[in-house]
C-alpha cells in the first residue's frame, strides 16, 4: 500500500462513494467503446461524441473526468496520465471513423494505436481502483480513522524521507482519561460512542497534512508533517482543551470526556519511526501521572 498522506482525510463512507463514481466512470467507457465498434461492425451511424474534434471532453467519461471529480483521484499519477492516453485514444477513433464514414480502407497503424490506447485508459482506470480499495482496507471499522497497519506504513514511509531530506516531523500519543471507568458506568457502547466521537472531532479539527490513527483501545496516534515539537504542542494543547468542552451522548445522559497526551520531536538520530513513538508514549505516561487532561513533550 502507498504512503501518499494527502489521501487520509476521507472517511471510509467517503471512499466508498469515490469507488462507486469511479466504477461508473468506467462502466461508461466500456459502453463508449462498444458503440464505437457496433457502428464500424454494422455500418451505423457514429455518434457525434465519437465524431467531435472535443469528443475526449464531451463523452461521459470525460465529463465525469474533467467535471467536478473527487480530489482523491487527483493525486495519483494515474490520474493525470489519464488525460492525455483518454485524448489520443479518441483522437485515434476519429480518425477511424472518419475512414469508414469516406468508404476508405482504414490505416492498421491507426486501429493498433487506438487499441493500444483503449487498453492502457482500462489499465489507468483499474489501477487506480484498486488503489482506492487498498486505502479502504487501512480503516479502522470502529472510528473510521486509520487503523494500526496502515498508519504503521505511513510512518515508516515519512521516516525513511527524514533520514533522506532531514525533513522534519513530530509524533503524538493520545489516550482519553478514564475510559474503563466510562464503560464500567455507561456500557460499552458508551465507550464505542466516546471513541467515535473523539475520532470525529479529530478528523475535523487537525490539518490535512496530518495523520490520525487508532493503534488500539482508547490509544491514537497522530502524525504531524513538517511540524517541530513546539507547535506540535500548541496544536495537541489546543485540540485536548476542545474535546474537553465537547458533550459525548452516551445513551443514557451527555458526558464530557478528557484526554491526555504525550509529544516527541523524529530526531535524525532515531534508527526507525517508533522509537520516537516510545518517547511520546512515555510522555504521555508522565501525562497521565500528573493528573491526566495534560500534554507532555519528550525531552
Amino acid at each position: 500500500m502507498s504512503a501518499d498522506q494527502h489521501n487520509y482525510n476521507l472517511s471510509p463512507g467517503e471512499i466508498r462513494e469515490t469507488l462507486l463514481t469511479l466504477n461508473h466512470a468506467i462502466e461508461n467507457h466500456r459502453k463508449w467503446f462498444d458503440t464505437l465498434h457496433r457502428s464500424i461492425i454494422f455500418n451505423q451511424e457514429f455518434p457525434k461524441d465519437i465524431l467531435d474534434e472535443l469528443a475526449h471532453t464531451k463523452c461521459q467519461f470525460g465529463k465525469w473526468y474533467y467535471g467536478n471529480t473527487s480530489k482523491t483521484f487527483k493525486h495519483y499519477d494515474e490520474f493525470t496520465l489519464l488525460e492525455a492516453t483518454h485524448r489520443y485514444m479518441h483522437d485515434n477513433a476519429r480518425k477511424l471513423s472518419h475512414s469508414f464514414i469516406n468508404n476508405e480502407t482504414p490505416s492498421i497503424d491507426i486501429y493498433n494505436k487506438f487499441i493500444s490506447y483503449q487498453k492502457e485508459v482500462i489499465r489507468l482506470l483499474q489501477a487506480l481502483h484498486d488503489k482506492l480499495i487498498n486505502l479502504s482496507h487501512g480503516y479502522d471499522a470502529l472510528t473510521g480513522l486509520l487503523n494500526r497497519g496502515f498508519i504503521t506504513l505511513m510512518l515508516d514511509s515519512l521516516h525513511e524521507k527524514s533520514l533522506r531530506y532531514k525533513y522534519l516531523y513530530s509524533v503524538a500519543m493520545l489516550d482519553a482519561d478514564y475510559f474503563k471507568k466510562i464503560n464500567d458506568t455507561h456500557g460499552h457502547a458508551a465507550g464505542d460512542n466516546v471513541l467515535k466521537a473523539i475520532a470525529n472531532h479529530l478528523r475535523t479539527s487537525l490539518r490535512k497534512s496530518d495523520s490520525v490513527g487508532r493503534i488500539g483501545g482508547e490509544e491514537f496516534l497522530v502524525i504531524l508533517p513538517e511540524t517541530n515539537k513546539e507547535d506540535a504542542r500548541f496544536l495537541l494543547d489546543k485540540f485536548r482543551d476542545s474535546i474537553s468542552k465537547l458533550k459525548i451522548d452516551t445513551g443514557s445522559e451527555m458526558i464530557n470526556v478528557t484526554l491526555s497526551a504525550g509529544i516527541s520531536q523524529v530526531s535524525q538520530d532515531d534508527e526507525d519511526s517508533w522509537q520516537a513513538v516510545k518517547r511520546a508514549d512515555y510522555a504521555l505516561y508522565r501525562s497521565k501521572e500528573n493528573g491526566r487532561n495534560r500534554v507532555t513533550v519528550a525531552d
